[in-house]
């Protein structure tokens, strides 16, 4: 059992080492926490092999925690895996929104222009409908996000004053705060239907935090390659966690 767990620590650890090279960072954290646990564990079976009664209940403690969170996250991510679809647009919307995915070098990373291009097809066929493109100035950049957003649709043909820039979002529920109050400030009810176009992954968690009944996705696909492949992967696992962490900061706000 203690080989089994040190092999399973250094597997993760390996995997882990790959995910950093790949940039997804909060899988290769995920990852090496994993190995942290899964060599602790090997180290508490010693323990527990040579008779300490103290080892033996921690251990079972800690397995059966882990198995709860297992459960948890495998759960969370059956819903998230079952929300990854572009809905039906009805007729009526009257405004689109895409939320922001990252840029580097001032230019939208893969992820980002996967959305922007999922959202060009029903630009171009509805020339009528206003387009919010969402997110702050990154830290390490220069320009809004929001802004690169706005310089990407007008190469691809969106003429500029279709393009609201929504420059303050940090964070998904900001995303649509902000584009509600955008929206009420250029003449259109929030309560009205429109759309949302976000990464596959992202989708059940965006429509949790739009609180909308008429809030319809569009879901961009993973680009092509193995990067893009690994990023996406890094997201599907990263929304489990975000799904919690929004639901506890919602559920404060409200005093739950």
């Amino acid at each position: 059992m203690r080989r089994v767990l040190f092999a399973l620590a250094a597997l993760c650890a390996l995997l882990g080492v790959a995910c950093a090279a790949a940039v997804v960072r909060f899988l290769a954290l995920l990852l090496y926490c994993a190995a942290v646990f899964f060599a602790g564990m090997a180290l508490l079976r010693r323990r527990a092999e040579s008779g300490e009664r103290c080892a033996r209940l921690c251990e079972r403690v800690l397995w059966i925690a882990f198995g709860m969170l297992c459960t948890l996250f495998f759960t969370l991510e059956g819903l998230i895996l079952f929300g990854a679809h572009s809905d039906e647009i009805p007729d009526d919307v009257t405004c689109v929104v895409i939320l922001g995915g990252g840029i580097r070098n001032g230019e939208p990373q893969p992820m980002l222009r996967a959305r922007l291009d999922a959202a060009l097809p029903l630009l171009a066929q509805r020339p009528e409908l206003p387009v919010i493109v969402s997110g702050s100035v990154d830290p390490r950049e220069k320009i809004a996000e929001a802004e690169v957003m706005a310089h990407y649709l007008e190469r691809h043909g969106v003429a500029a004053q279709r393009v609201w820039i929504e420059d303050r979002a940090t964070s998904t529920r900001t995303n649509f705060t902000y584009s509600y109050a955008l929206m009420a400030e250029r003449g259109i009810d929030p309560e009205s239907p429109f759309v949302f176009v976000t990464s596959d992954f992202h989708v059940f968690r965006s429509r949790y935090l739009a609180s909308s009944p008429n809030a319809f996705a569009i879901a961009a696909k993973c680009p092509p390659g193995t990067s893009a492949a690994m990023h996406e992967l890094g997201g599907y696992v990263r929304e489990a966690f975000a799904l919690v962490n929004d639901y506890l900061r919602i559920g404060a706000d409200l005093n739950l």
